[in-house]
């Protein structure tokens, strides 16, 4: 009964390590979240409000994709809104939930075009790439600290002045999520498979002691003592005995004793023997 009991701990063992493991890849929870917005008819400027790229921390991927190349734009905020005053543009606010960015459209009668918007001097730093182009939110956050801090920066966001300034802006943080259970799982899979080993080997040595004494017992052992109801040793047989009937080692004379000194008779022929005489009182005393 030990051994499948054995067998089926540690079945059980391994299937708790293996859920430990599903639960650290294939069952994983999302190492990051991602929120984006798809910008239909945006106007020829978006802008991302201070804060924004901070919203799921301060680590993570801003991407932004458009009709032709990307220029990001960073100057203080009130020269921002200035320069936007009589364009209609989309503010992205913040996020509505944790997949999707919430946004607001701002002057919608105004003018749909902007006119070189790279060139003002009122831009602290202008940055084109082709799209997408990508910010890193870890350095965005270091330069906005750094020795000429420039704290929660507005981000102007065009293209060539006429297209929609983004087709597309996505912002992914990462997160710090996890199985509660993998531990457990672990935990309880080692210790259980490890019972079950110790079980087996057990189980199997018990056998084989049960097998070892099963043998001894059937083979018998030399020189062990004989069981009552057991047939002992033969008795050795005594100098002198005649086949086929008994010898007289002694001859016991009437009031006597044994006589301890009787000649031998193992190498006479008891057929030869003659008649053995008995002697009365008279006989004696003479």
């Amino acid at each position: 009964m030990q051994r499948p009991l054995a067998v089926l701990l540690i079945l059980i063992g391994i299937v708790g390590l293996v859920l430990g493991r599903l639960g650290e890849t294939t069952w994983a929870p999302e190492t990051e979240t991602t929120a984006s917005v798809t910008l239909d008819d945006p106007g020829s400027a978006v802008v991302i409000d201070p804060g924004v790229l901070y919203v799921g921390g301060e680590e993570g991927q801003v991407v932004i994709e458009g009709a032709s190349d990307v220029s990001v734009i960073t100057a203080a905020n009130g020269d921002i809104d200035a320069y936007l005053e009589d364009v209609r543009y989309t503010r992205i606010t913040g996020a509505s939930d944790w997949t999707t960015l919430s946004t607001q459209e701002v002057n919608p009668e105004g003018a749909a075009e902007l006119v070189d918007p790279t060139s003002s001097d009122l831009w602290r730093s202008v940055e084109t790439a082709p799209s997408p182009f990508t910010i890193e939110i870890e350095e965005f956050r270091a330069a906005e600290n750094g020795e000429t801090p420039q704290p929660y920066r507005s981000l102007l966001i065009v293209t060539d002045g006429t297209a929609p300034g983004a087709d597309k802006v996505s912002i992914t943080w990462p997160v710090e999520a996890e199985n509660e259970w993998v531990p457990f799982a672990y935990a309880g899979g080692a210790a259980i498979a490890v019972i079950g080993l110790v079980l087996l080997v057990v189980s199997i040595g018990g056998r084989r002691r049960d097998e070892d004494e099963d043998s001894s017992i059937e083979g018998g052992e030399p020189g062990g003592l004989t069981e009552p109801g057991e047939p002992g040793p033969a008795a050795p047989v005594l100098p002198g005995a005649v086949a086929g009937g008994s010898a007289a080692a002694v001859t016991t004379v009437s009031g006597g004793s044994p006589a301890a000194d009787a000649p031998s008779t193992e190498d006479e022929d008891p057929d030869s023997a003659g008649p053995v005489r008995l002697l009365g009182d008279d006989e004696e005393r003479r």
